[in-house]
């Protein structure tokens, strides 16, 4: 079982799988994603995850990009803070603020599972036969 201590610091984005009920596998942000999330002994965290090679707007001010240029970019990109706390082999992460605006005030718990310097954080989306399961696989930076 994960102490706090062991979770604090900053870890590296491996990968993102997505497992469906029907055995297929899905990766939101490519093969080759790239991320970080932070863990602080004072209890903040800040996760943050983009598809790699994102393309650049190219100008200064990203307001004067086209509005596909700047859904890409959403739609690429994922983030989201707040406090920590862990709960047995459970992560708790109480979002005060994210990207998508709808993720404030929630509490996105994760199962944690930590071997050596790799930390997987997992959830399951949806419900019954419905559910897909999501797993993080980060490394200690």
């Amino acid at each position: 079982m994960a102490r706090e201590e062991d979770l604090i610091g900053s870890w590296r984005l491996v990968s993102w799988t997505i497992s469906y009920p029907d055995g297929r596998k899905t990766h939101p942000f490519g093969e080759a994603p790239e991320g970080m999330i932070l863990y602080t002994a004072d209890g903040a965290m800040s996760a943050a995850i983009a598809r790699s090679g994102r393309p650049l707007f190219g100008r200064a001010d990203i307001r004067n990009a086209p509005e596909g240029e700047r859904a890409a970019a959403y739609d690429s990109y994922f983030s989201y803070a707040g406090r920590w706390t862990l709960d047995g082999d459970q992560v708790r992460h109480e979002v005060t603020l994210a990207l998508n605006p709808d993720f404030v005030g929630t509490t996105q718990v994760r199962d944690v599972l930590l071997e050596g310097e790799t930390l997987t954080l997992s959830a399951d989306e949806g419900t019954g036969a419905k559910a897909r399961h999501h797993a993080l696989v980060w490394k200690r930076r």
